[in-house]
C-alpha cells in the first residue's frame, strides 16, 4: 500500500512538473490558437536555396495575390522543377541537384504505388492578406526572418505580434485587434478555436501575458486599459469574480475576512491591485467597528478578531491581549500600529497610562536610554527621562 501511495505521489509530481514545462515552452512559442500545429514530412532546406540564389519568390510566387490566411502559398512540384529534373528522375537518370522523390520525401519508395506522406499546414486563425503587404513594400524578412539558418521552415518562422506592431501601431497601421483576429457576432474576439485557446503569452507586447494567477496581477496593469480587456472578456466575465459577493477559492480562499490582515500587511500590493485602501478597507472597518477609534457598540461583532473584548484587555490571563502579542507580534501589527499601543501605554496619551515595562525594568532603563534614546522618546518626555534619572 505504502508503494502504490509513493507512486502515485510521484506520478502527481511529475505532471505537475511537466504542466510547468508545458507552460514554459508554451510561452515562448506561437499560439497554437493563431498557428496550428503542423506535420511537414519533407527535407528541406532554405538556407542552401538562398546560397544558391533563390529568392523567397523563387518558390512563393503565389504570395503576390494572396488576399487570404486560407491560401496555403507554399510551392508544388511546377515551382520544384524549375531546378530540379523530375522527369529524369523517375527515368533512374542522375540529375544535378538531386531530384529523385525521396530526396524531398525522406523514406518514400517509388516502387511501391503509393502516395508520400501528406502535408498538413493548417490556415492560420487571422485576417491577413500579402498582396496588402507586398504592395506596401514590406520585405518577406520584416515578418519571417532572414531563413539564411533555417533549414525546414515551421510554424516557428510564422511572425509574432510583436513583429506586427512595429507597423500596427495606430499610426502606420491600423492597431486594432480584429484588424487582424477573427471575431464573434458580438464584436468580441473569438478565442476557442478547435486547435487552441486565444490567450496572451509571455512576451506579449501590450503586456498582457496571462500567465499563472493571472487573477492576482492583472488588475495592477497600469499599461493596459479597460478597452482592451473588453476586445475578449464580456462585462459579465469580470463579473463573475467583481460582484461584491463571493470569490473564487484560487483568489480568496475560506474564511478568508478572518486571514486578510496578514496577508494585507505582507503584500499590500496584491490587495491594492484589485481594492482601494480609502474607499473599500477603510469603509468595511468602519461599518464593522474594526478600529481604535470605533464605536463600542460595535465590537461584539467582531468575535473573531479578539474573541472576548473583556479578557482581551482588562483581564490578565492567557487570552491577554499582552501574552499574545509576546507569543505573535506579526499577527497584532497586520492591523495595529504604534499609535495603536501609544494609545495606552504611553505617558502622552489622553486615556488611561499602562505601564508596559516588566517588573525591575528600572534597573535597564538608564542602559537602553544611553544607547539610543528615540525609542524612549515615542512615549515618554524629556522631563519624565530626566526625572527617572535616565538623562
Amino acid at each position: 500500500m505504502e508503494r502504490r501511495f509513493r507512486t502515485a505521489l510521484g506520478l502527481v509530481a511529475l505532471s505537475l512538473v511537466v504542466a510547468g514545462l508545458s507552460w514554459a515552452a508554451t510561452s515562448r512559442e506561437r499560439s497554437l490558437a493563431v498557428y496550428p500545429a503542423q506535420h511537414i514530412p519533407l527535407r528541406f532546406d532554405h538556407a542552401q536555396h538562398l546560397a544558391a540564389g533563390a529568392e523567397c519568390v523563387s518558390c512563393h510566387d503565389a504570395v503576390r495575390a494572396s488576399d487570404s490566411s486560407k491560401e496555403r502559398n507554399l510551392p508544388g512540384h511546377a515551382e520544384c522543377e524549375t531546378c530540379h529534373d523530375l522527369e529524369a528522375a523517375r527515368k533512374g537518370e542522375k540529375t544535378d541537384p538531386p531530384s529523385s522523390c525521396n530526396t524531398c520525401h525522406p523514406g518514400f519508395d517509388a516502387t511501391v504505388r503509393m502516395a508520400p506522406p501528406k502535408v498538413d499546414v493548417p490556415a492560420a486563425n487571422l485576417h491577413f492578406s500579402h498582396k496588402v503587404h507586398v504592395q506596401k513594400k514590406v520585405e518577406c524578412t520584416t515578418c519571417h526572418g532572414t531563413m539564411t539558418d533555417v533549414k525546414l521552415a515551421t510554424r516557428q518562422q510564422l511572425p509574432k505580434m510583436a513583429s506586427c506592431f512595429e507597423c500596427h501601431d495606430g499610426s502606420v497601421a491600423s492597431k486594432q485587434c480584429k484588424s487582424c483576429h477573427p471575431t464573434e457576432p458580438s464584436g468580441r474576439l473569438q478565442l476557442t478555436f478547435p486547435s487552441g485557446v486565444l490567450r496572451p503569452m509571455q512576451g506579449n507586447p501590450l503586456g498582457l501575458d496571462h500567465g499563472p494567477r493571472y487573477e492576482f496581477t492583472h488588475g495592477s496593469r497600469a499599461s493596459v486599459d479597460r478597452q482592451t480587456c473588453m476586445s475578449c472578456h464580456a462585462e459579465s466575465y469580470c463579473q463573475s469574480c467583481h460582484d461584491a459577493l463571493q470569490k473564487p477559492l484560487s483568489v480568496h480562499p475560506n474564511d478568508f475576512i478572518t486571514l486578510h490582515p496578514v496577508q494585507a500587511r505582507m503584500d499590500s500590493a496584491r490587495c491594492s491591485s484589485c481594492h482601494r485602501m480609502q474607499s473599500f478597507c477603510a469603509a468595511c472597518h468602519e461599518r464593522t467597528g474594526v478600529g481604535m477609534d470605533a464605536d463600542r457598540s460595535l465590537r461584539p461583532r467582531n468575535v473573531k478578531v479578539h474573541p472576548d473584548y473583556a479578557a482581551w484587555v482588562e483581564v490578565p490571563g492567557p487570552q491577554h491581549h499582552g501574552i499574545v502579542a509576546s507569543r505573535d507580534i506579526q499577527q497584532c501589527v497586520s492591523c495595529h500600529r504604534e499609535e495603536s499601543c501609544m494609545s495606552c501605554h504611553s505617558e502622552k496619551s489622553v486615556r488611561r497610562q499602562v505601564n508596559p515595562h516588566p517588573d525591575g525594568f528600572a534597573a535597564a532603563c538608564k542602559r537602553v536610554a544611553a544607547a539610543n534614546d528615540r525609542a524612549c522618546l515615542k512615549c515618554h518626555t524629556e522631563t519624565s527621562l530626566a526625572q527617572k534619572g535616565c538623562r
